[in-house]
């Protein structure tokens, strides 16, 4: 395995273990090693960023005294810590300099060198790593699948129940206006969620609600006033926002990784 690579699992194991044992804060964990010298470059650090959440997220879905079903926790946050670090402009300029016989970044940083001056056996032995590792990569895919298909569920149980409580509320005189306006208030201000995710879902309650109820749309002084954070009626609301963000992070994952294993099916091809 190519010293890169070993770098990147090693340190993200390390922030991750901290973060999960002694509570430290990966942003902070990830600036000291930033500049002290253990982390040389952005594109390293993003890795690292992505490997450290994933083995956080891993480790609390399978932790049995954690809700996977509500899997919340301090990310790693690559473009806070690339800010705050203030990695030099040297440093990058001598990282984004394209080396003879140039590949990608991507290839550079997850695939071992098979070089042609190596004997067979020690060819042979690093192919061997190559597709084992991409092994490893193809059950972490598998994984996040499943793990985003769960979420597309949560979701989904979601959303009818938001759907069946805004009809409730319509049927007893309620404007949906008000209702969309408190749930993505309360998303906003208290839950930090997608806005946008929310006012689209009641968009499409409308939709299914108008041909069979009158549905009153305005705002009133209702929707202005302090948000009741404990109300049974936002508890969906934020099940289907968390959830959202979850499938999102999710496909961003399953999308980078199936990049790294593209190249590795290419390193694969050529070596073989």
């Amino acid at each position: 395995m190519s010293e890169i690579i070993k770098t990147i699992k090693d340190l993200a194991h390390k922030v991750s273990e901290d973060y999960l044992l002694f509570e430290k804060d990966m942003n902070e964990s990830l600036i000291t090693l930033v500049q002290n010298g253990s982390i040389e470059n952005l594109e390293i650090l993003k890795r690292i960023c992505e490997q450290a959440n994933q083995n956080v997220y891993l480790a609390l879905f399978y932790d049995k005294d954690v809700d996977n079903s509500n899997i919340i926790f301090d990310i790693a946050d690559y473009n806070k810590i690339s800010s705050d670090a203030q990695i030099s402009e040297e440093a990058m300029k001598d990282y984004n300099t394209p080396p003879e016989n140039y590949r990608s970044m991507l290839e550079i940083a997850v695939i071992p060198n098979v070089t042609k001056e190596k004997s067979d056996n020690e060819k042979l032995g690093e192919l061997n790593e190559v597709v084992e590792y991409r092994q490893s990569l193809n059950n972490l895919l598998n994984q996040i699948g499943m793990m985003k298909t769960s979420e597309i569920n949560i979701a989904e149980d979601a959303f009818n129940k938001m759907s069946n409580d805004a009809k409730r509320l319509i049927a007893n005189g309620e404007s949906l206006g008000d209702i969309a306006k408190i749930a993505s208030r309360h998303i906003k201000e208290n839950i930090g969620g997608d806005v946008i995710k929310i006012a689209e879902c009641y968009d499409l309650i409308h939709k299914n609600l108008s041909g069979k109820f009158h549905v009153k749309t305005g705002f009133t002084k209702i929707s202005s006033h302090t948000i009741n954070k404990k109300s049974k009626i936002l508890e969906p609301v934020e099940r289907f926002s968390m959830a959202m963000t979850k499938i999102s992070g999710f496909a961003e994952m399953e999308n980078n990784i199936k990049k790294v294993i593209s190249v590795f099916n290419k390193t694969i091809k050529e070596n073989q």
